[in-house]
């Protein structure tokens, strides 16, 4: 009898554990990352932990090598685009083209290599939650049309990425708002969402694809 007890005592700590969801907190906010990831209530990795605060004169150190990074970025970009403006509209065409043969030949090899597995990432990706999705973004550009342009551009990214993204998980939003500010400089950002997998749809998606990838096997020979 306490045999069977200690036994089923095991099982449901098994089954516990297999079943308790492991969370990812995720926030991006002012240009700055914080990850925090826990299980059974244990924070097993936070960011936000490891970060020291820095010295002023850290700050200034950080702040000139982003700056010389900057006109680095700068002049790349400028002798990059007197490059371009040098070479003739034939040339262009045949690079063009030479891209979107090379670009037809990766989007067919990752086709064939997720094909197969299809129903295995549908049952992981479908075991994954996304909760308290909160998008808040401030478009900042001092000029009406480039705010306006930048703003559409945003917009519609947002909105592709989130059509696409749903097809995947299942993803429930808590605030998505997109405003445009004329008198910002920058774009502020506000990214935060919550993801949460169990270890049995991981488990579950593992058998699924080790199962199609050995059918595959056995109808190739």
């Amino acid at each position: 009898m306490t045999l069977r007890i200690i036994l089923l005592c095991i099982l449901a700590i098994i089954l516990f554990i297999l079943f308790m969801p492991a969370v990812f907190d995720f926030r991006y906010e002012k240009g700055k990352f914080s990850v925090r990831i826990s299980y059974c209530g244990f924070t097993i990795f936070d960011t936000s932990k490891e970060k020291k605060e820095k010295t002023p004169e850290e700050i200034e150190k950080e702040e000139k090598k982003k700056a010389i990074k900057k006109q680095k970025k700068e002049q790349k970009k400028a002798a990059k685009a007197a490059k371009k403006a040098k070479k003739g509209k034939a040339v262009k065409n045949k690079k063009e083209e030479k891209e979107k043969r090379s670009l037809k030949e990766i989007l067919q090899l990752i086709h064939s290599l997720i094909a197969p597995v299809k129903k295995g990432l549908r049952r992981l990706f479908k075991g994954i939650r996304i909760s308290k999705l909160y998008i808040d973004i401030k478009v900042g550009k001092f000029d009406a049309y480039e705010c306006a342009m930048e703003y559409g551009k945003i917009c519609t990214a947002v909105s592709n990425s989130l059509a696409f993204f749903q097809s995947f998980f299942i993803i429930k939003s808590d605030h998505i708002e997109i405003l445009p500010r004329f008198s910002m400089e920058k774009t502020l950002y506000t990214i935060k969402f919550r993801a949460k997998i169990s270890p049995v749809a991981v488990l579950l998606a593992g058998f699924s694809l080790a199962w199609t990838y050995l059918l595959g096997m056995m109808h190739k020979q």
